[in-house]
Parts: structure tokens; C-alpha cells; sequence
């Protein structure tokens, strides 16, 4: 598995690469799955997750952000509420 993060809407990487370029790198792997994770909250993942999955030839994964964590030490969203 490669897991990449997606920093902002622009779409680009932590390296600044797109995400056609890392997908690009990862075909030349023998990848179970390629993934994102977590810069972005589920509403603003889903935008990548969709192109992710509709060009590459492996599974697809998602960890998108489950928030900030409150002054007491639970995380601003639930999991049950993440539109993936």
C-alpha cells in the first residue's frame, strides 16, 4: 500500500506532486492498493478519492481527518458521520 496526503484543494501532495503523478510512480510498485490520508476532512477528500479511483488499476483506500481533538481528548468528528 501507498498512502499519500492531499494538503489543500489544489490537489497537490505534501511534495507538490498531482495526484496523476503519484499515481504514475506508484504503477511502476506491485501495490495492493494506493491510498489518501488524512490533511483533508471526508468532504474535501472525496473530490480525490473519486479521481484516484476512476485511474488507477488498484484498490483504493481513504483515511480522511477525523478533526482536531476538544479539550477532552475526543476528535471534532465521528467516524459514523464521514460521507466515504
Amino acid at each position: 500500500m501507498a498512502s499519500v496526503t492531499i494538503t489543500d484543494a489544489s490537489g497537490r501532495t505534501l511534495t507538490g506532486q498531482t495526484l496523476e503523478a503519484f499515481l504514475y510512480i506508484s504503477f511502476t510498485f506491485p501495490l495492493f492498493s494506493v491510498g489518501l490520508n488524512c490533511a483533508l476532512g471526508a468532504e474535501q477528500l472525496r473530490p480525490f478519492v473519486e479521481e484516484l479511483s476512476a485511474k488507477s488499476a488498484f484498490y483504493v483506500s481513504a483515511h480522511p481527518n477525523a478533526g482536531l481533538p476538544n479539550q477532552f481528548g475526543n476528535m471534532t468528528r465521528l467516524q459514523n458521520s464521514w460521507p466515504l
